[in-house]
């Protein structure tokens, strides 16, 4: 199963109406990650003359949603092409997004120069100096990496949120022992400096789920629309394997926000114990949300898991073909639907 990358912040905003132009119309594909049709836009977008750094910074959006890292990359220095000779938010984002580009093809060193574009310009930027951390500890530049962590948290000296972060990334590199240093330093911080979520984080990524859901409760009474908070929540209670209350926990989330990431998360376990109706229910239900939705891929991709489990091997295959209409070929969906159509 897959599961929900949760990139709104890749998106622009924008309503339905007519009267739109190639490059809303474009944008609005992105956002609901039916990417072709988005290319088809954006092209027309900047055969007419619209905004086209925009128009290439939309391609390049679809072109990573297709995971097409090298011709998203083209694009997106299509879009620095057409900048002012000033650099503001959209180039920033913009460089953002070839890093993400870079990481994705392996390619650490050049993602660092993206991050070195940023930092040169806006040197307090402690995002900026923390992905660039997770580059170099991609590179194995242990030392490095320290470099660029330190300079985030001095930046952001009590961020705590951006400590666990940190805790998490060397974790993943199997630096425990430097890990350990980052959780002491939200662990010897003022309690009362330090908020229920994050004190939910650390318990979290120290596999104490018991805990971790208590202080995630707690998080939640006032600070009820926070969905990644509500996905850790449902984690904590899976790992107990009480899969119910994990259930629950989505379930009022998913129906009082209306929340498509969630829908995901809830299909997910109900796949988790077996239960493919319910789970195929929620996926459904996923699709149906329009705004806001960047889960629409995941949602699509899982619904034909959940047709398959069922041995509706008609459905699926009717499922698969409109997925790769949509997202496009690729040799292991077209095996998939040649085992479908064969059943």
């Amino acid at each position: 199963m897959t599961i929900c990358a949760g990139l709104c912040a890749l998106f622009l905003g924008g309503c339905g109406g007519s009267g739109e132009t190639h490059l809303q119309k474009g944008m609005e594909a992105v956002a609901r990650q039916e990417y072709r049709n988005a290319l088809a836009e954006l092209d027309g977008a900047i055969r007419d003359g619209e905004d086209k750094e925009q128009a290439y910074r939309g391609m390049g959006l679809a072109y990573m949603g297709q995971q097409e890292y090298a011709k998203a990359l083209a694009s997106f220095s299509k879009a620095l092409g057409e900048a002012g000779i000033y650099p503001g938010e959209t180039e920033y984002d913009i460089n953002y997004y070839m890093a993400i580009c870079y990481y994705k093809l392996g390619a650490y060193d050049e993602a660092i120069g993206r991050y070195d574009a940023i930092t040169d310009l806006k040197p307090k930027e402690p995002r900026a100096w923390y992905l660039k951390g997770n580059m170099q500890l991609c590179l194995e530049d242990m030392e490095g990496a320290k470099e660029s962590f330190e300079k985030a948290v001095a930046i952001r000296k009590n961020d705590y949120a951006l400590y666990i972060d940190i805790y998490a990334a060397l974790m993943q590199h199997g630096l425990g022992a430097d890990a350990a240093a980052y959780l002491e330093m939200v662990d010897e911080a003022d309690p009362k400096t330090v908020s229920d979520y994050d004190k939910g984080r650390l318990c979290f990524y120290r596999g104490e789920y018991t805990q971790a859901g208590n202080y995630l409760e707690r998080a939640r009474e006032y600070d009820s629309s926070n969905t990644e908070l509500i996905t850790l929540l449902g984690t904590c209670y899976k790992q107990q394997g009480q899969m119910d209350k994990a259930a629950s926990v989505y379930q009022g989330f998913a129906e009082e926000h209306n929340n498509a990431q969630i829908c995901n998360q809830l299909g997910l376990c109900y796949a988790e114990s077996g239960d493919y109706e319910q789970a195929l229910a929620a996926f459904r239900r996923g699709k149906e949300i329009r705004e806001n939705n960047t889960c629409m891929q995941t949602l699509r991709y899982n619904e034909i898991a959940c047709c398959e489990y069922l041995q509706d091997y008609e459905g699926a295959a009717a499922l698969l073909q409109e997925y790769m209409e949509v997202y496009g070929k690729t040799e292991k969906l077209e095996k998939e639907y040649a085992f479908l159509t064969t059943r």
